[in-house]
């Protein structure tokens, strides 16, 4: 296989051909560029692989003899049988956007020829090397750290890590790091004050429900989701709320103020082909396929138990954030389509129940679209083109701007449209849901409904909220509003007292910095930046010096910014799985839990948890199963993270106080100062494992 040029658009012919007088012979695939010509037999039981680089292919094919006639399109979609013509050329545009494999699958019964990815042939783990850095090295034994004027003569101050008690004198102290701490010192005063919570020095733990801990086996194929016998990639593995309360003394040991859950609202039913080959059934485990935004995923468990965690949260001092999705809904599924009675599949060889569906040797999860009329009239029994943008006809075309496209070809609520609409009747007739009619209601007065029932019935304290840019500001404005009132409906209702809703956006690739997204409702916005600059500060400690200067400085000029940072997430990747070392997750931590602002853990940093399988899909590989029974070096890693984690827990001026350097030979070391909490954080060295 050879790799075409890229860097200019490139004319490829692909040729199949064959005879009446050789009507045995293999068709030809013949792909030609200015300055090379390959050739493979084309065999419908194999398919001729090319590797392609990332540019757009002008593609003919001929050479096919009977009687037919195709409307063959002008720019082919991967995974979707292409119609050829007999007796005459079908020309067609292929885009390729990641280079790699491509297999031509040619159907001589149908004469359709379909383009797939090909899986990665490579089995090797890829494993960054340490970063190049000139750091300190702590060589063992006491070290004397000077605190500047942090702290009056005297006074008597703690390391959170070794528990040794030392004596401010002549601005100094002298202790012995603990071990395996990275070299890291934290000092506080032994008498300092209870802390008082503030969101500028939130610990937030981001918990896939579906992957996290599986409470209730009962509930685990429910809507009669499978699992594939196989990965299990993309299927519902039976995490679920009641697996959260189970562990919420494991969260709250990590020096947790707030639980943020993914989607925990109805999912489609059914799959989706995963991959861009297809290659495993997808489902919406992770909960941004959403079904009816009114009530819980059976999956995950009912309206009892959401509100026993939220009850037994609060207790333990922890509060509980809702992801909201409102930018769209989720797929049409073979699933759903049956349960809605939406009269647009051919049934014919289906199963019974169209949810077993599964692929034949020769295709793949994607072909359940084969059974799809996606041109007929019937669509509009769907979610219909007053409540969303599709492809579909009868509804508008997705737009190009950030608040008009469709995410990953998910339909896109019309959140910006005045218009009066009434729900779907299937989702009006949907068992269980809380959806009713309104007057004079629009497609975004409903979804604001729908997201602040759940604080008004349950006390949910904030959302962190999917998909900001591409939802007109006005809508989350309302969102904070409508919420706000909400949670004060349910205090007084409950005689409970808390802090005012609270709301944080993902504007993706957002660093930390006041735009004027924060002027939308938003306390705070996910920072992407430092995940990015996590690998030299893992790595040692003092490599984090401007960052956090910035960050700080940025935090007391503006009083109303706040970043929300993190070293892995769910969209991105796994820090661990950078490195695959039990060290610098360690350092990792250090660097997360000291960054001034709030902070967001992934579950399962905290034991260096890595990808679990994902096909030709990296995302799928960083929402693995939590690591429950963590080896000898994760549970070191684990007893660091806690005690790191409390420590900023105890001290709202990690998160949110001004950060001073001081200035050590040898060493990093820094203060954090607000009101009358002050710590100081020294980082003697890397230490010798």
């Amino acid at each position: 296989m050879t790799s075409l040029f890229s860097g200019q658009r490139l004319a490829v012919a692909i040729v199949a051909s064959f005879s009446s007088a050789a009507i045995q012979a293999a068709p030809h695939i013949t792909i030609t560029t200015s300055t090379t010509q390959l050739n493979q037999p084309l065999d419908a039981a194999t398919p001729a692989v090319f590797t392609l680089d990332k540019n757009t292919y002008q593609i003919n094919v001929e050479g096919i003899e009977g009687e037919c006639q195709a409307d063959t399109p002008e720019k082919a979609k991967f995974n979707t049988p292409i119609p050829l013509s007999c007796n005459t050329a079908s020309p067609f545009d292929l885009t390729i956007r990641f280079a790699g494999d491509y297999g031509f699958y040619y159907q001589p019964d149908t004469r359709t020829l379909s383009v797939k990815r090909e899986p990665k042939k490579t089995t090797s783990t890829f494993k960054r090397p340490l970063p190049d850095v000139q750091c300190q090295q702590y060589q063992g034994g006491p070290v004397t750290i000077d605190l500047a004027d942090s702290f009056p003569e005297g006074t008597q101050l703690k390391d959170a890590l070794s528990g040794q008690v030392a004596t401010v004198h002549d601005q100094r102290v002298t202790l012995t790091p603990a071990p395996k701490s990275g070299g890291l010192v934290l000092l506080a005063p032994v008498d300092a004050p209870d802390p008082e919570f503030s969101y500028r020095n939130a610990n937030i733990y981001f918990v896939m429900v579906d992957r996290f801990n599986n409470g209730e086996p009962s509930n685990d194929h429910s809507y009669g989701r499978h699992q594939d016998n196989a990965q299990n990639i993309g299927t519902f593995h039976g995490g679920d709320l009641q697996g959260v309360i189970d562990k919420l003394d494991y969260i709250q040991s990590l020096g947790t103020d707030v639980i943020w859950l993914s989607p925990i609202v109805e999912q489609v039913h059914g799959f989706v082909g995963g991959g861009s080959n297809g290659n495993f059934p997808f489902y919406a485990y992770h909960g941004y396929w959403s079904r009816d935004f009114t009530q819980v995923d059976k999956n995950f468990g009912d309206d009892t138990v959401l509100e026993k965690l939220i009850e037994e949260a609060h207790q333990r001092g922890l509060k509980v954030f809702l992801d909201a999705v409102v930018n769209h809904p989720g797929y049409a599924t073979l699933a759903d389509l049956q349960q809605d009675s939406i009269e647009v599949v051919n049934d014919s060889g289906l199963p019974e129940k169209w949810q077993d569906w599964q692929p034949s040797d020769r295709q793949s999860w994607h072909d359940f679209h084969q059974a799809i009329n996606y041109n007929s009239p019937n669509w509009q029994q769907w979610w219909g083109k007053d409540w969303v943008r599709a492809g579909l006809p009868g509804y508008d075309a997705p737009g190009t701007s950030d608040e008009t496209l469709t995410l990953a070809g998910l339909p896109d609520f019309k959140t910006e449209s005045t218009k009066t609409v009434t729900p779907p009747q299937w989702l009006l007739d949907n068992p269980g849901t809380q959806v009713e009619t309104r007057e004079n209601y629009t497609v975004s007065d409903y979804l604001l409904e729908w997201q602040t029932q759940w604080v008004e019935r349950f006390g949910i304290d904030g959302f962190r909220v999917d998909t900001v840019k591409h939802v007109d500001g006005d809508v989350w404005r309302a969102l904070k509003s409508q919420a706000s009132t909400a949670l004060e409906t349910w205090q007084d209702a409950n005689n409970k007292t808390a802090e005012p809703f609270w709301m944080m956006g993902e504007v993706w690739g957002h660093r930390a910095y006041r735009s004027p997204y924060f002027d939308q409702g938003f306390d705070a916005l996910i920072n992407f930046d430092l995940q990015k600059q996590m690998d030299k500060g893992a790595y040692c400690l003092s490599e984090m010096q401007d960052t956090y200067q910035v960050y700080a400085d940025t935090m007391e000029k503006e009083s109303d910014f706040i970043p929300v940072s993190y070293m892995s997430s769910h969209d991105t990747e796994l820090f661990f799985s950078r490195f695959k070392d039990i060290s610098m997750q360690r350092g990792a931590a250090n660097a997360l839990l000291l960054t001034p602002g709030a902070v967001q853990v992934y579950y399962g940093d905290e034991v260096g948890r890595d990808l679990g399988p994902y096909g030709d899909d990296f995302h799928q590989g960083t929402r693995s199963d939590m690591v429950w029974q963590p080896n000898v070096a994760q549970t070191a890693l684990l007893d660091h993270w806690r005690r790191v984690g409390q420590f900023r827990q105890r001290h709202p001026a990690v998160g949110a106080g001004m950060h001073h350097a001081i200035p050590q030979q040898g060493a990093y070391v820094f203060s954090r100062q607000l009101g009358e909490d002050t710590i100081v954080a020294a980082f003697v060295g890397r230490q010798a494992e």
